[in-house]
């Protein structure tokens, strides 16, 4: 089994008039992290896989997407960046990111930019 390292970058979350007024206070930034950081198991599995075809695949992907104030649901989930050009790997990490949910709805929608780094470790 190939050892991997996965880096998850401090998220840079990004929204309109970036304020609490626009559901983007500091317990939305800290919850948004947590919710990441749950999802570095399963996008290492991605990883793994995808680097059983391509054991020197490293790079970049920055995810965007929206978290919903009706519901807290990671919604829209796309890659504004891809420096990997790994298609299934891309597929994957987005459907672990749309499972995700805050427990506590931001009051208005919310803008997200989250970047990944990837590299195999050895």
């Amino acid at each position: 089994m190939t050892k991997l390292s996965l880096l998850f970058v401090l998220a840079s979350v990004a929204a309109a008039g970036a304020c609490k007024s626009s559901g983007m206070g500091e317990e939305t930034r800290t919850a948004i992290s947590a919710k990441m950081q749950s999802t570095q198991s399963p996008i290492s599995a991605c990883y793994e896989t995808a680097l059983k075809a391509n054991r020197k695949l490293k790079g970049m992907i920055m995810l965007d997407f929206i978290i919903e104030a009706s519901s807290g649901q990671f919604k829209n989930v796309r890659t504004a960046r891809n420096d990997l050009n790994d298609t299934p790997l891309n597929q994957c990490i987005i459907a672990e990111v749309e499972k995700q949910k805050l427990e506590k709805a931001p009051s208005s929608n919310v803008q997200v930019l989250y970047p990944l780094n990837f590299a195999p470790s050895n």
